[in-house]
């Protein structure tokens, strides 16, 4: 009889399929742990886990998501910085005006900031939630199909 212990030993069974973990999509990670490193890094995680992730959907939304997300806050600060820039040359109200929108720019990236976070909370505790004007465009954006080719 050979020894069960001994390293030459042939596996005994396969292992029951009910204790395994669930499948691992294409990223190789589990799907809330991507969703939130998606979130975690916006523009440039969702890109990267858009181009990787091409099965799971939750992760492939919090991916469009992200991106949504990410390209606000740039959109939103290239456009109060020029803003600003412009209504700073202006004599006597015009540093005033650049700074109410600068201000301004301060209190969107605070709700912005506040969004992010919920969204990464969200994201790796494995619950579908959608950003206000964002999450339905993302959603749209993915079930129009126009992101196959990545």
């Amino acid at each position: 009889m050979s020894d069960p212990d001994a390293p030459n030993a042939a596996p005994s069974a396969s292992p029951d399929p009910a204790i395994l973990p669930p499948p691992i999509e294409t990223t190789g990670l589990q799907p809330n742990v991507a969703a939130g490193l998606a979130s975690i890094f916006t523009l440039v995680g969702g890109i990267v886990f858009l181009i990787l992730e091409k099965r799971d959907k939750y992760v492939r939304f919090y991916a469009m998501q992200s991106v949504f997300l990410g390209g606000a806050i740039v959109a939103a600060s290239i456009v109060t910085q020029i803003v600003a820039l412009i209504f700073s040359h202006l004599p006597l109200i015009g540093w005033l005006i650049a700074l109410l929108v600068g201000m301004l720019f301060w209190v969107l990236w605070l709700g912005w900031f506040v969004v992010y976070l919920i969204t990464i909370i969200k994201a790796f505790s494995n619950q579908e939630w959608e950003i206000p004007v964002l999450g339905p465009l993302a959603r749209k954006q993915l079930e129009s199909g126009k992101l196959g080719s990545l």
